[in-house]
């Protein structure tokens, strides 16, 4: 019986006296959060002078030291990736610029070289300047000279007979010789007496 007694009083106590006042408090910490109160830091602050909870208030200090270099390290970490990156743009732009200026000045020049033969060449009679027949003649010559003599001779075999004599009498004596030995024998025939009435 006494054990019943026992547990009612406790029941009581319990029912009448702790709930309410926890009530009480839980409600009262809601108003005063709604009105701004940092309660975290005042039950800190309170505990920090406590013997018991001081050493915890110290290592919750020290965890938000430890939060805070963190977070700065990681800001370094980040501003230092940033200023990289800004650097690598710079560089990009510069390389950029350099190769627009450079597309510009080909196609100054591409311009100016179009345009040269055009200023350089002068008509007379409808024909072109000696000059120019003489530039093109020496790159003709230079084809032949450098091309094998069996491609040669395919190729100027199927020439009007008086321009395959005119390049022939411009190439070396040694390559005309060899393109003669791989022509058709009568073609052969025909383009040296060609290039003899020349």
């Amino acid at each position: 019986m006494e054990g019943k007694e026992k547990t009612k009083k406790f029941s009581w106590f319990l029912f009448v006296i702790i709930m309410p006042a926890l009530f009480v408090v839980v409600i009262m910490g809601m108003i005063l959060m709604f009105l701004g109160v940092d309660l975290a830091g005042k039950a800190r602050e309170i505990g920090s002078h406590l013997p018991g909870l001081s050493s915890l208030a110290h290592q919750d200090q020290h965890a938000a030291s430890f939060n805070e270099n963190t977070v700065q390290s990681e800001k370094a970490y980040w501003e230092k990736k940033v200023k990289e990156r800004d650097h690598m743009i710079k560089l990009l732009q510069n390389d950029v610029d350099k190769k627009e200026k450079e597309v510009q000045s080909l196609k100054a020049d591409l311009t100016a070289a179009q345009n040269q033969p055009e200023d350089n060449t002068t008509e007379t009679e409808g024909s072109v300047t000696k000059d120019d027949g003489q530039l093109k003649q020496k790159k003709i010559t230079a084809w032949y000279n450098s091309m094998s003599p069996k491609n040669a001779a395919a190729i100027l075999s199927k020439m009007d007979i008086k321009d395959a004599a005119d390049i022939m009498k411009a190439l070396d004596e040694e390559v005309t010789s060899s393109i003669l030995a791989k022509m058709d024998p009568g073609k052969a025939a025909d383009l040296t007496l060609k290039m003899q009435s020349n």
